[in-house]
């Protein structure tokens, strides 16, 4: 238990980066919590408890509410937040997390558990919801709260996976964006009933074959029943020209994904 608790605490403050990138907002947030994204496989009819390590990093007491909530993602990746709104393969109603409301002093950490409760029926399947941490802001004593005040925000994505599914997917479709910054994105279509993510490179030559640069598509989800686009920034803008673009994508199955397609830089 030492053990665990301490890399928590050693890893809080990168992992509040991290957090804020999954959950961008104009201002600072004060606090992390790790693990940030939890992969479960629990079977119908079974229940199975996890800790989220959660620390102050400001120099000010913070108070936290802490809630369930649905998410989904936009065809471009982004994340949208829908509180309690229904959304296919939700998992929401199947978490309890305990506190749900609590303080923090500077420098504090402390643990929060919840329970994921899978119902018997339930179909075999990837399933998916969040658990947000949002700071209640609080007046300063002797003061009051003024009309507008900041509130930060961090979710843990919690994927739970039900029964023996097979991943489906497909790559759709490469484009090479020339426009501004440069960059390629990847078209992904997900027909099956769990999620999966990406692994993988794109290796970019020229027509005659010679390796110009390598690369690393992001570890991104796609969610079950949906197609979403994957965008990789180049390292440095490529000249005019010819191009080939060769995609290696592993989205865990036993074979990878593969495509070819020529790029014509003006």
């Amino acid at each position: 238990m030492r053990g665990r608790f301490g890399r928590a605490l050693k890893f809080l403050l990168v992992v509040i980066v991290t957090a804020v990138t999954y959950f961008p907002l104009q201002a600072q947030i004060y606090f992390g919590i790790t693990p940030i994204r939890f992969e479960l496989k629990v079977a119908p009819g079974g229940q199975r408890t996890e800790v989220i390590y959660v620390r102050n990093n400001s120099p000010r007491p913070v108070r936290l509410k802490v809630y369930t909530e649905n998410w989904t993602l936009g065809e471009d990746g982004s994340r949208h937040f829908l509180g309690n709104q229904p959304t296919g393969f939700s998992c929401r109603d199947w978490l309890r997390v305990n506190p749900f409301d609590f303080r923090l002093q500077p420098g504090e950490m402390k643990t929060v558990r919840f329970t994921v409760s899978v119902p018997a029926e339930t179909e075999a399947g990837g399933y998916h919801a969040g658990i947000s941490f949002e700071q209640v802001p609080e007046a300063p004593p002797g003061g009051r709260l003024g009309q507008v005040a900041f509130t930060g925000k961090i979710v843990a994505a919690v994927y739970v996976l039900v029964g023996k599914v097979q991943i489906e997917g497909s790559l759709e479709d490469l484009v090479f964006e020339s426009g501004g910054d440069q960059a390629v994105k990847l078209k992904l279509n997900n027909p099956g009933r769990t999620h999966f993510r990406l692994k993988g490179e794109v290796r970019l030559t020229t027509a005659e074959g010679k390796k110009v640069m390598s690369l690393e598509i992001p570890d991104e989800p796609v969610l079950p029943k949906s197609e979403r686009w994957v965008t990789i920034p180049l390292k440095e803008k490529l000249p005019p020209g010819n191009y080939k673009a060769e995609v290696r994508l592993d989205i865990g199955r036993d074979e990878l994904l593969a495509m070819e397609k020529e790029i014509i830089v003006k």
